[in-house]
């Protein structure tokens, strides 16, 4: 799939949210684009401001990760638990297996055994068909071998 991405451009400058959460993430991503995160948080953050999950959640993805911004572990998970503690957003699977996974590796915070489960159980709770089967086989795991533990 090829984006339009001069159109996109402009329909995200005159502040259409889709558009602005699309061309987001090919600059995070370097879909059609070359990766440019300045450009990516930038429209990013005005999708989020709009209240996108998406936005929020790749926002969270790159302070997780020190995309173009300072690697910042309360921040990225503040993101996170905006988009996970709705779970009839679609973004919500991948936001509590992110957090799960912060929780649970110590990463930049630390490591919480009850917080991790919380979340990776939450994960588990609203899986569908549609999410990434590894990262559901990754939380069902955690969880069961945290019911082994106890």
């Amino acid at each position: 799939m090829t984006f339009n991405i001069a159109e996109m451009r402009r329909r995200a400058e005159e502040g259409d949210c889709p558009s602005q959460c699309m061309l987001g993430l090919c600059y995070l991503y370097g879909i059609d684009v070359e990766i440019n995160y300045k450009e990516a948080f930038r429209f990013l953050s005005h999708a989020a401001a709009q209240r996108s999950s998406r936005a929020v959640l790749n926002l969270g993805r790159m302070y997780a990760q020190g995309l173009g911004v300072r690697h910042d572990a309360p921040e990225a998970i503040r993101h996170f638990e905006a988009v996970a503690r709705h779970s009839d957003s679609g973004d919500a699977f991948p936001a509590r297996i992110e957090l799960g996974r912060f929780f649970s590796r110590g990463m930049g915070v630390p490591v919480d055994s009850d917080l991790a489960l919380k979340w990776y159980s939450a994960a588990v709770e609203i899986a569908t068909d549609e999410d990434d089967p590894e990262d559901l086989k990754e939380a069902r795991q955690y969880v069961e071998g945290a019911r082994r533990d106890t």
